[in-house]
């Protein structure tokens, strides 16, 4: 049973917190910063969520945040953040610091449980990960093939988690890929390499699936927004290329020196630079953005464009086409930008294949939720 501390200044918000998760979880319930800074100190296993107000007696949210994010036994707790203020700024900070999320007073019980069982899914992932890094280690000295199906069970479990939180992520992680290929597939055949091993094809576009990871640190509010962000929700999207980054940077000791992780980090935190250097979080310019993370913008911009979702109508092919030109030597660099052209039949081809792909997988959704929804007496049982 996983366990959780939650500190709150008012103690019925603290009672009612601590009964609504007591079934399912450990609970430590404490009021003041102090206290339970320095049982944090003195215990051997540490809880693993905190629930804590910004405002707290003793020592204040913030700092607490700060001590468990910086301390060496704590900085792997998944901290939630509740308060009463309707200032984005405290929320904006609180991500900075290094909250996992944030919840806003009054408390809903049934919100807090919710992002609560988000973490613990999160936690679950890790666990799998970590069980998994050993054999990870042994294989990469084993047959290729062999470490190549376990970055496939990475990638599974990873793009498994951030599906969790974006149900479109899955088919636009496969997507976003297979556009990758045929650009760089036609680089590759026009003698474009930028030093790619063409060896290498099939691991850069398996890495590629994971250009989105970072995502799985944001706000649920926010990948779910179906309007236009505002400035404040911005700036918190734009983290996901810095929290992949990190992720795979304090990790990467596990298996040091791998191509595998060279290339995830270039596409994670790279993908949404741009060309004339007016993109993030790095503002890089021209050459000085990895070529793989340039190639793979384009292929991105263009899955988002074709793509239909429940908040947008998708381009034509020939709309998104449009788009991507006009924006070479700006958005992206315009030699990815010449293959991406001469590949553009194919690139239709595939994107047509991959709608089939997800209404098919739409229909049998609906089919199933149509089943489990039929009352008894209409089921032919």
């Amino acid at each position: 049973m996983y366990s959780i501390m939650i500190l709150d200044n008012s103690e019925v918000e603290l009672v009612m917190m601590q009964k609504a998760l007591e079934k399912d979880y450990n609970i430590t319930a404490m009021n003041n910063s102090k206290q339970a800074l320095a049982r944090l100190n003195k215990a051997t296993i540490m809880p693993d969520i905190v629930i804590m107000d910004v405002v707290l007696q003793g020592v204040s949210g913030f700092e607490v945040l700060t001590r468990l994010m910086t301390g060496e036994k704590t900085k792997n707790v998944r901290v939630i953040m509740v308060s009463g203020d309707k200032d984005a700024s405290t929320e904006i900070e609180a991500y900075r610091l290094g909250a996992c999320d944030f919840v806003k007073k009054p408390v809903s019980m049934q919100i807090l449980k919710k992002r609560v069982e988000m973490q613990v899914e999160l936690l679950e992932g890790k666990k799998k990960m970590g069980s998994f890094s050993s054999q990870l280690q042994q294989s990469m000295a084993a047959a290729g093939q062999n470490t190549l199906k376990l970055e496939y069970f990475i990638i599974g479990v990873i793009t498994d988690l951030i599906t969790v939180k974006d149900t479109y992520a899955g088919m636009s992680a496969l997507a976003v890929s297979r556009y990758m290929g045929l650009i760089l597939r036609e680089m590759l055949m026009s003698g474009i390499n930028y030093g790619i091993d063409p060896a290498d094809f099939e691991l850069i576009i398996l890495s590629s699936q994971l250009h989105d990871m970072g995502k799985i640190g944001i706000p649920d509010y926010i990948l779910q927004k179906t309007g236009k962000y505002t400035d404040e929700e911005f700036e918190l999207m734009k983290r996901h290329t810095i929290l992949a980054a990190n992720a795979i940077q304090k990790y990467s000791y596990l298996i040091p020196n791998t191509k595998f992780l060279n290339f995830t980090y270039q596409m994670a935190r790279f993908h949404h630079e741009r060309y004339d250097g007016g993109g993030y979080p790095d503002h890089l310019m021209g050459v000085n953005i990895p070529i793989l993370a340039r190639i793979l913008s384009v292929a991105d911009t263009y899955d988002a464009l074709v793509s239909t979702r429940s908040y947008k109508q998708s381009k034509t092919h020939e709309q998104a086409y449009n788009i991507i030109t006009q924006a070479a030597g700006l958005q992206f660099d315009p030699t990815v930008v010449s293959a991406f052209q001469r590949a553009h039949a194919d690139i239709y081809e595939m994107s047509r294949q991959l709608e089939a792909m997800e209404m098919q997988h739409r229909q049998q959704q609906v089919s199933v939720k149509s089943m489990t929804q039929m009352p008894p007496n209409q089921s032919g049982v």
